[in-house]
């Protein structure tokens, strides 16, 4: 099952603002993963200091990248006990390996066709 797909790139605010990258490697076992992910999606958006979310699958690898005001709402993301718990399950159950890495976004720019 494939993650409900996003109709366009993220509009985000000008930066600076930091960009969680997570890389991921799916097992084949993932009863419960896309019903959880699309939770998490939805959940990271009621988040303080959420700005928006891109994500692509392609069989087992995915990369989400979610966007943030600062390191703060990051830190306050990881602690949120649903996240904490979907997070274990990713571990015990859905991914044979994946990578965070949070980097802050000094600068961007972007081309959309007929605007």
């Amino acid at each position: 099952m494939d993650i409900k797909k996003l109709e366009y790139i993220s509009t985000l605010p000008d930066p600076p603002y930091y960009a969680v990258i997570f890389t991921s490697y799916k097992a084949e076992y993932d009863e419960g993963y896309s019903k959880t992910a699309q939770h998490m999606l939805e959940l990271a958006a009621l988040q303080p200091g959420y700005l928006g979310v891109d994500s692509a699958r392609e069989n087992s690898i995915g990369i989400t990248v979610s966007y943030w005001r600062d390191e703060a709402s990051i830190h306050q993301w990881k602690q949120q006990l649903e996240h904490q718990q979907a997070q274990q399950l990713g571990r015990t159950q859905w991914y044979e390996e994946y990578s965070v890495r949070i980097a802050k976004v000094e600068r961007s720019y972007s081309f959309r066709r007929g605007l």
